[in-house]
């Protein structure tokens, strides 16, 4: 039985990309046909592509697998990357070498040159596919989370709801009044219930390109693409002032009294990330819809020990690894800084899939 690889027509092949992915994803969250239209073919940087894996026997579309582009920066200089995703194939034909196949499609680009590397966040059992094909793994994603309240934790845990809310009461209101203290006076913040871009949060980004060797566009067109248009979910951005000036703001997601945090802007990493979080923190207190907040990072994120310092701890519940792609013969000077996960700067809103 042979398997032959074919580039997508994304308007012909909408139907069989999206009941690909409907026949093989388990959230009930997502609109795959909308958001095929956001990601595939309204991305600010250009429209995906993807690659259509086909039983020759059959004609039947058995897999696929898309790449969204993404201006990355590499040293301050811009290149349009590939963020890899949607590998996606019906467990009847889940074999390797069917995997291997079409997994090289997008590996056979970057060696032609059309594009200079790529990245991708695949789980532990793509992973060998990726390592297979010649990518190599640049490091983790790791969740990070910090618990507010300890009410639901005790009602666990206790018969008796009211006696858990009982025990839970002094712990709530030490942690409360320690993220109180590390607000200074002179830091504001708010909650705005949807996402907006202002000159000011493109300075943000602006600075962080300065800090860090490897980071992803977060200008205001993609932070709308992204967070304003998404189709299937609502995020909410916090912006946090040192006197007048915008010292950070924070994109989220509210599930189940817990805050997905997704993304950040910051001025000054090292001087602004615990006033900026514990400020978020305290309006998180005042506002009381969560009890806990989450933040999926690549490990090396050089803003993890600052997290740590405020109380989030790393949990084992959502890793994944993080992958990249170079060709090193011919382009030798971006591999060797792309393919060493401690140059980049990425949190789980660089998963754009």
């Amino acid at each position: 039985m042979g398997y032959s690889v074919k580039i997508a027509d994304l308007e012909k092949d909408k139907e069989t990309i999206v009941s690909i992915l409907e026949r093989n994803r388990s959230r009930t969250d997502t609109d795959y046909a909308k958001r095929f239209d956001w990601i595939y073919l309204n991305n600010p940087f250009g429209r995906a592509k993807a690659w259509i894996i086909y039983n020759d026997d059959t004609g039947q579309a058995v897999g696929f697998t898309g790449v969204f582009p993404r201006p990355i920066f590499v040293n301050g200089k811009e290149y349009l990357a590939w963020n890899c995703g949607d590998f996606s194939i019906d467990k009847k034909y889940r074999a390797l070498g069917v995997a291997l196949k079409l997994r090289r499609a997008a590996k056979n680009d970057v060696d032609a040159g059309r594009v200079p590397f790529l990245y991708a966040h695949p789980n532990k059992r793509m992973e060998v596919v990726h390592l297979r094909v010649g990518h190599k793994k640049i490091s983790e994603m790791r969740r990070f989370a910090l618990p507010l309240k300890f009410d639901r934790y005790f009602k666990d845990r206790l018969p008796v709801e009211f006696l858990a809310k009982i025990v839970a009461l002094p712990i709530n209101s030490s942690l409360r009044l320690k993220y109180a203290l590390k607000n200074p006076k002179n830091i504001k913040g708010q909650i705005l219930a949807n996402v907006e871009c202002r000159p000011e949060h493109e300075a943000l980004f602006e600075a962080m390109k300065k800090q860090f060797k490897v980071i992803g566009i977060r200008n205001c067109s993609f932070l709308k693409w992204k967070f304003a248009d998404h189709p299937n979910f609502k995020y909410q951005q916090f912006d946090c002032y040192r006197g007048n000036q915008l010292i950070g703001t924070l994109f989220f997601t509210v599930k189940n009294q817990v805050v997905h945090l997704i993304d950040v802007l910051v001025n000054d990493h090292q001087a602004d990330i615990i006033p900026l979080f514990a400020r978020f923190i305290n309006e998180v207190y005042k506002n009381k819809f969560a009890q806990a907040l989450s933040f999926i990072l690549q490990t090396n994120n050089p803003i993890i020990p600052l997290l740590k310092e405020l109380g989030f701890k790393e949990r084992n519940d959502a890793t994944s690894s993080v992958i990249a792609y170079a060709n090193e013969e011919k382009n030798k000077q971006i591999a060797t800084i792309v393919l060493n996960g401690a140059n980049w700067f990425m949190t789980v809103g660089d998963r754009d899939a």
